[in-house]
């Protein structure tokens, strides 16, 4: 009887313990949490937990250990490793040291544990993905010190790369495809974490890629750069950099032209470009080098074309009523001819522009764009007279050669080249009635009279003047009236240099002495109308804008020519 009883009650325990456990499973069936593991020597000492401790640090060796309580320091749970052979789950929770079995059935599970010496990875998030690259957001601690320090390797290579950026980047990735990526850390203290590893499988586009950047047409103020880029979709936006000069360009075309730069400087240029989806290419980075300055009398010729092109004239044999002396001369109402002289200001002043007459062999020849004052050519005719020989320079040379040329500095000074100036004059009828080459020829030409002055400042010739005009005008004679018509009877303002006023850049305003004397005691001036009665006493005051020959060796190194932006110039 009692034997009986025994049995019935034993059967009645284990039925309650089965509904308890069948409760207890009802209870937990929304979360499927069937134990909350926390210090649980019991659930540990079962067969449901075994616990695997890496042997060192890095090693990837583990051991079972016997402890029966989850560690407090020094390991860190290997999500990775760490599961259950019939499919259950575990989460560990590393701030609250708790492990949750996730499972409806009986499992046996084995958790794992890196060992750590105070250094260690809690998570590794990825932030980008491309077709090439991917980015790695790693959150690390260290007990003893600062992180260092990351090393990481793909698919299991033994080779890691080290690393100081966080978040990190890996790159040069072939696209749609899975990379298994470690990671370590290391702290200030040489102490290493434990291996974080993750897969992360690449997008199904690349990123572009710049190829090459070649340099083209680089001179002294600029140059050209052509990328050449490939991506798997379409490129939609170029972009150029220059940080110093604060150059920031978004450009359609993979073809760019730099210019307005400093001669003679190295610029670092960065260029990237983006695609369609608006993926960036790496940054491109290359050292270009303008050039230190182009001659300035080359630069003006390379402005020539065809006759009239940019204002430019080139007086050869086939030029018609040209000079014939294989000069470039500008020509026309108002041209690009513009140069800065005497000032490195950014604005360059009033008084310091000055234009270009022309290029005569390897110089520049200079005209001051407003007058320097009005002179007198000689104050005492009844001593000297009018020839700019050595024993008689009249007083306006003085003014020229001492008075204005000192005023300029040394720097500016030294540019202006000692040049030869016919000085001997002509008549009325060789350079006055009949047009811009006869009075060429008989001032500076074949007919010359041979008088020749050396010096650093004169003025400009009367056939300065007559070229400064449009072509049209070239055949006009100086002056015409009832008195002395032109060759084909006509006169008046019409058939004469007057008409030419709106056309000729050289044309001041108001009264102008040349150069070119007419006789003794008189000598040619451009009077307000363009031109009038062609000669005047040389006692008389008159404007004078100081002319001279720049050095071979002046370089241009910025400017257009243009009265806002004239030619820059240096030696």
């Amino acid at each position: 009887m009692n034997k009986k009883i025994l049995l019935i009650s034993s059967v009645l325990i284990t039925l309650s313990i089965i509904m308890i456990i069948i409760i207890n499973n009802m209870d937990n069936k929304e979360n499927n949490i069937i134990s909350n593991i926390k210090k649980d020597t019991e659930v540990i000492n079962s067969n449901m937990i075994t616990m695997m401790y890496e042997t060192d640090a890095g090693t990837g060796i583990y051991e079972e250990t016997k402890d029966t309580t989850w560690p407090e320091s020094g390991y860190i749970f290997n999500e990775n490793l760490s599961g259950c052979e019939n499919g259950g789950e575990l989460e560990y929770n590393s701030i609250n040291k708790t492990v949750n079995l996730l499972s409806n059935k009986s499992d046996n599970c084995y958790v794992y544990f890196d060992k750590y010496d105070g250094v260690w990875i809690d998570n590794v998030s990825v932030t980008n993905v491309t077709g090439s690259s991917v980015t790695l957001d790693i959150s690390a601690t260290s007990e003893n010190g600062s992180i260092t320090a990351y090393y990481y390797s793909l698919n299991d290579n033994e080779e890691y790369q080290e690393t100081t950026t966080n978040p990190l980047t890996i790159n040069d990735l072939n696209k749609l495809t899975e990379y298994k990526i470690s990671i370590y850390a290391i702290d200030s203290t040489n102490a290493r974490s434990n291996i974080y590893e993750l897969t992360v499988t690449t997008a199904d586009e690349s990123g572009p890629v710049i190829n090459s950047v070649s340099v083209s047409n680089v001179t002294y103020n600029g140059f050209t750069v052509t990328v050449d880029a490939t991506s798997d979709v379409d490129i939609v936006r170029y972009h150029y950099v220059i940080e110093s000069e604060n150059i920031a360009v978004s450009d359609l075309y993979n073809s760019h032209v730099f210019s307005d730069l400093d001669t003679g400087t190295n610029y670092k240029v960065e260029i990237y470009v983006k695609d369609i989806n608006g993926i960036l290419s790496e940054v491109y980075q290359l050292n270009i080098s303008t050039e230190d300055g182009v001659l300035l009398a080359n630069y003006i010729i390379s402005q020539y074309t065809t006759d009239g092109e940019n204002g430019l004239y080139y007086h050869d044999a086939d030029l018609a009523n040209g000079a014939g002396d294989n000069s470039y001369r500008y020509s026309g109402a108002n041209p690009n001819n513009y140069v800065c002289f005497g000032s490195d200001e950014e604005i360059c002043s009033e008084d310091n522009l000055y234009r270009i007459i022309g290029v005569f062999g390897n110089e520049v020849k200079l005209i001051k764009s407003t007058s320097y004052g009005s002179y007198v050519w000689e104050a005492d005719i009844w001593g000297q007279g009018n020839t700019w020989d050595a024993s008689t320079k009249p007083d306006i040379y003085t003014t020229l050669n001492n008075t204005y040329y000192n005023s300029l500095g040394m720097t500016w000074s030294s540019m202006i080249a000692t040049h030869s100036y016919e000085v001997g004059g002509m008549s009325y009828s060789n350079g006055y009635f009949n047009g811009a080459q006869t009075a060429y020829n008989y001032e500076v030409g074949e007919y010359q009279a041979g008088y020749v002055e050396s010096m650093k400042i004169g003025l400009m010739y009367l056939s300065d003047y007559y070229y400064g005009a449009s072509p049209t005008y070239w055949t006009y004679p100086g002056y015409t009236s009832s008195r002395y018509p032109d060759a084909n009877g006509n006169y008046g303002s019409s058939y004469d240099y007057r008409a030419a006023i709106g056309s000729n850049w050289i044309y001041l305003g108001p009264d102008e002495w040349t150069i070119s004397h007419f006789a003794e005691f008189m000598a040619f001036y451009i009077v307000t109308d363009g031109i009038d009665n062609g000669s005047d006493s040389v006692d008389n005051s008159n404007e004078i804008r100081p002319v001279f020959y720049l050095k071979q060796d002046i370089k241009c190194v910025s400017g257009t020519g243009s009265i806002s932006e004239p030619f820059r110039i240096t030696d």
